[in-house]
């Protein structure tokens, strides 16, 4: 029998390097705000294709329906796809985070037009773009390279551990130590705040039941799942280093 306990306690002194780790501090001011948000902003848009490829293979959309193969993780991944790509924001309109993101990225003057142009016309060539800054490029580089070689158990740890389970206390270490206030940025606000609630209360631990589906009491599958959960806390882990050295320029 697999101890779903001991999987997860392998894997949180990661997510307390995140959770801790100095970046939060150096977001002082609305210049090193806008560099973070520059960066991060890649990090928002692959998430998407973990997502959407989980959704392809468990609830697939082709030209004629059949009914999905496990009810729990269709609705599951559904819910997901359906706050995701077409969340209400705080005064009432629909749009994916990606664009909720860019919005911010918009009222506190950072360049949300090129990622928002790179995302409408992405294909993978684009991944070496110079124009992208290479933390973004490095990071991307590890979602995809999930997403094309991974198996469905590793691509659904990887969204699970690399994104749902530490993005809550990532986000509440970030709103609690970034030196700006809900005035001066209120969709980055709105937006933090959405995903804290959004991935601590439900999708993160519907997330870790989508794992416990898909690899059963097959322990290879528990361990492969574990290993691809390692890489992707690692690489945003080396993404916020990364982010770091180079804001502490600015």
């Amino acid at each position: 029998m697999i101890n779903q306990n001991q999987f997860t306690e392998d894997l949180n002194h990661l997510i307390g390097t995140l959770e801790n780790h100095p970046l939060y501090n150096e977001i002082n001011s609305l210049k090193r705000l806008r560099f973070f948000m520059e960066r991060h902003v890649y990090a928002v848009f692959d998430f998407m294709s973990l997502v959407k490829n989980l959704q392809q293979e468990i609830a697939p959309a082709n030209s004629y329906w059949v009914p999905p193969k496990n009810n729990d993780l269709a609705r599951f991944i559904n819910e997901i796809v359906l706050s995701e790509e077409s969340d209400i924001t705080d005064d009432g309109r629909h749009m994916s985070h990606f664009e909720m993101y860019c919005h911010a990225m918009s009222e506190v003057k950072a360049d949300a037009d090129f990622p928002f142009h790179f995302a409408r016309h992405f294909m993978m060539g684009e991944l070496s773009n110079p124009d992208i800054p290479k933390p973004a490029r490095k990071f991307m580089r590890h979602t995809f390279s999930t997403i094309e070689q991974g198996k469905l158990h590793q691509i659904a740890a990887s969204f699970c551990f690399g994104r749902e389970k530490c993005i809550p206390p990532m986000f509440k270490a970030l709103l609690e130590k970034m030196n700006i206030d809900e005035q001066s940025a209120p969709m980055f606000h709105f937006y933090l705040k959405r995903h804290i609630d959004l991935d601590g209360d439900s999708h993160g631990p519907l997330a870790m039941k989508m794992i416990a589906e898909l690899c059963g009491n097959d322990e290879s599958k528990w361990h492969e799942a574990k290993e691809a959960a390692k890489s992707s806390l690692k690489a945003r882990i080396q993404f916020w280093d990364d982010v770091l050295a180079e804001i502490r320029e600015v």
